[in-house]
């Protein structure tokens, strides 16, 4: 009687877990296309990358996992015609025009501001910041993003913030963590815990797009899933 008693916990424990943490499909990599696979070739190409992150002492698999679907929404062409329009206005006009994409990891300018006043405030590291909203202040901030290495430096500024800010999360396992840190990169790491959770759910209704050229709002895969499939398949080509 006790045996089966415990076999049904088992099994009960096992289905609560897989509710909340539902399985990766092989169908995420088919709506993902190839914009998936310029990803980790770019990254491969640049391992100069993950050099730079492993001598801040960053995990690299679980930095890259959090701008891997950003990477998926970039576009050569979009980022040379809409970004010079958008960085005038951004340096002219002020923070309202903080939210264009940049670069391969489509940093936003607003992203970059928030990384920089959260860094000096937390004491991070010697990164020094004007963090006045001011045109001087704006222009050097968007001449940083345009930089692939000041890219990095800011990926791994975030990296840093995160595991300070939730260093008291014990992790599930690392597709968890993953899960987590690209949500937070995708809807903003500022938000509390509790409501970057709900934005892992699969029950939140607000989706991101993973492939804007498709547009395909009915998806049912999110941010987090596309960081947890990166863990599991393509993260042992960037860690020792």
């Amino acid at each position: 009687m006790s045996y089966v008693l415990i076999l049904w916990a088992f099994v009960a424990v096992a289905f609560r877990a897989q509710a909340q943490e539902p399985a990766i499909q092989p169908e995420l990599i088919l709506e993902l296309g190839n914009k998936y696979f310029d990803a980790i070739d770019y990254l491969q190409k640049n391992m100069w990358i993950i050099d730079t992150m492993k001598n801040e002492g960053v995990s690299p698999d679980i930095a890259l996992s959090a701008v891997i679907p950003s990477m998926l929404r970039y576009s050569g062409l979009r980022d040379i015609v809409e970004t010079g329009a958008m960085r005038t206005l951004y340096i002219q006009s002020g923070r309202k025009y903080s939210h264009y994409s940049v670069g391969r990891f489509q940093m936003k300018a607003s992203f970059a501001e928030m990384v920089e006043r959260t860094y000096i405030r937390l004491k991070l590291g010697k990164q020094k910041f004007i963090v006045s909203n001011s045109s001087k202040a704006r222009a050097e901030r968007a001449k940083r993003l345009e930089s692939k290495e000041w890219q990095v430096q800011y990926l791994i500024m975030f990296y840093k913030i995160m595991e300070k800010r939730y260093a008291h999360i014990e992790w599930k396992n690392k597709e968890d963590k993953a899960r987590f840190y690209a949500t937070a990169y995708d809807v903003g790491f500022n938000r509390d815990e509790r409501t970057i959770r709900r934005m892992m759910s699969p029950k939140t209704t607000n989706r991101r797009v993973l492939n804007r050229k498709v547009k395909n709002v009915n998806s049912k895969y999110r941010t987090g899933d596309v960081a947890v499939w990166f863990i599991m398949n393509d993260a042992y080509k960037f860690v020792p």
